[in-house]
């Protein structure tokens, strides 16, 4: 007990659980207790009253046969019947003319029994029986019975008269007091209870929190490998597991972050180190005069590379940032995908490449022309890189549901299953790309499937390691494009 009610100090969430369920546990047990005692009381109240009518109708019966002339009344017999009854059932009885009159046990001098209020209530109704202090030697509350009942003489003379019987009611004030003392005794026991298990619950609710605490102080350092390990049962699993896949995301962004940053420094670099490095050898003479033209066309080449890779990493951040701005017109995708795969017409040839697919297509959408020709030129540059010698791109175009479905499929090496997640990321490329591809910055795929859902359409990626790769594009024939 001493280990249970010590001085540890408790959350602040603990103490408010503790605090707001403390007085709800308190306020159910003291409402259902009042409801309960009200409810006791009133039946016990119930019972006291029906007893006293019956003993006073039982009594009234046994006058009435007793009963012989008014002017007799009330005669020996009758006084013995009354206290008899007085006796049994520790009532103090008075009995009343039609006058109001009393005759027994005559001039007493209680004059709050039978009041004209009384009487006048007793010809509307049958009983009189109410709670309050009758007799001028009460001490505690009495109940008071008042009936009018009517008597025939020997002579077929009825008489009207009145019967009041006092009797003491402290037993329904000991009865109540019964009640709430027991009500405050499980009160007290409820609190007791309550105590202790609410101490074993915010001790289990305490310990919850520290690990939480701990694990979000090494979040707020930087530090995102760590987890919150809680058993399924414990009350703030939920919130273990929320700030668990939170950390996940955290960590995957700041990866993804220095992954970006990595990329661009290399990227950068590269075509910085060729140009330094050709411009201080024409500059230092180092480059005979006769080979300038050769390296300033290659310094050339690598300040367009340079241009290219900041203008994507320039749009990649407003597609992100949802500043990049669309127009929509009707395009004819088909001739604006065979417009592209002219371009590449050098390279085919080659390559000796197979084009299939291109004859008879005809498809218009409603879309931004400049942006669906940057997909669609940087998924058939991919197709033109990684189709093998002698091998097949074919091309398909059709409606379905309301829905453009543009395909572009090359034989080849293929991806790998766990290359398929990340072909969309910035900077990724495959070994098979690194070996192919010298120039590529690994953005194209990223920017076209911004632009896809741009558009609010899809593109899907499959292949087959060994035998092909086939990119699809699914857009709105007439969709509303995000601004």
């Amino acid at each position: 007990m001493g280990k249970l009610f010590s001085n540890q100090k408790n959350s602040p969430v603990s103490q408010s659980y503790f605090r707001l369920s403390g007085l709800l546990l308190l306020f159910g047990i003291l409402l259902t207790g009042v409801i309960m005692i009200c409810s006791a009381v009133a039946s016990y109240r119930d019972t006291i009253e029906v007893s006293i009518r019956q003993n006073c109708d039982a009594l009234i019966t046994n006058i009435s046969e007793a009963y012989t002339d008014p002017e007799f009344m009330p005669n020996e017999e009758i006084r013995k019947l009354v206290r008899t009854a007085e006796c049994e059932y520790h009532y103090t009885i008075f009995l009343y003319d039609e006058e109001g009159k009393e005759l027994y046990p005559g001039e007493s001098g209680e004059t709050e029994i039978l009041t004209p209020s009384v009487r006048s209530y007793l010809h509307t109704d049958d009983d009189f029986i109410q709670l309050g202090y009758y007799t001028s030697a009460a001490e505690a509350a009495q109940y008071c019975c008042a009936l009018r009942f009517y008597l025939e003489s020997e002579n077929d003379n009825v008489t009207q008269y009145y019967l009041a019987a006092v009797s003491d009611a402290s037993m329904v004030q000991a009865y109540t007091a019964m009640l709430t003392r027991n009500l405050i005794l499980c009160l007290l026991a409820a609190t007791l209870i309550f105590m202790i298990l609410f101490r074993l619950g915010a001790s289990r609710l305490d310990s919850q929190l520290d690990e939480i605490t701990h694990v979000t102080k090494q979040y707020a350092e930087g530090d995102f490998s760590a987890r919150v390990t809680l058993p399924e049962h414990a009350n703030l699993y939920a919130l273990g597991n929320t700030l668990n896949r939170m950390a996940e995301v955290i960590e995957q962004n700041e990866n993804t972050r220095r992954n970006f940053v990595a990329n661009v420094s290399h990227e950068l670099r590269t075509p910085m180190t060729t140009i330094s490095g050709f411009a201080d050898g024409i500059l230092d003479g180092t480059i005979p005069k006769e080979q300038h033209k050769k390296y300033l066309r290659i310094i050339s080449e690598e300040i367009h590379r340079l241009k290219t890779l900041v203008q994507s990493m320039l749009n990649l951040t407003k597609f992100e940032a949802g500043e990049m701005q669309i127009h929509l017109s009707s395009v004819d995708i088909a001739q604006l995908l065979i417009r592209t795969v002219l371009m590449f017409e050098k390279r085919i040839t080659d390559k000796h490449v197979d084009v299939e697919g291109l004859e008879d297509l005809s498809l218009i959408i409603t879309a931004d022309e400049d942006l669906m020709f940057q997909v669609l030129y940087n998924l058939i540059e991919n197709a033109v890189k990684f189709v093998n010698e002698n091998g097949v791109i074919s091309f398909s175009v059709y409606e379905e549901n309301k829905t453009a479905h543009i395909c572009i499929k090359n034989t080849g090496e293929g991806l790998a299953d766990d290359e398929l997640p990340k072909i969309f990321d910035r900077f990724y490329k495959t070994d098979e790309s690194r070996s192919k591809d010298k120039t590529g910055l690994g953005l194209g795929l990223s920017i076209s499937r911004k632009i896809v859902h741009l558009h609010q359409g899809h593109i899907v990626v499959k292949s087959v390691k060994g035998e092909y790769t086939s990119f699809e594009i699914q857009i709105p024939v007439k969709g509303n494009a995000l601004n």
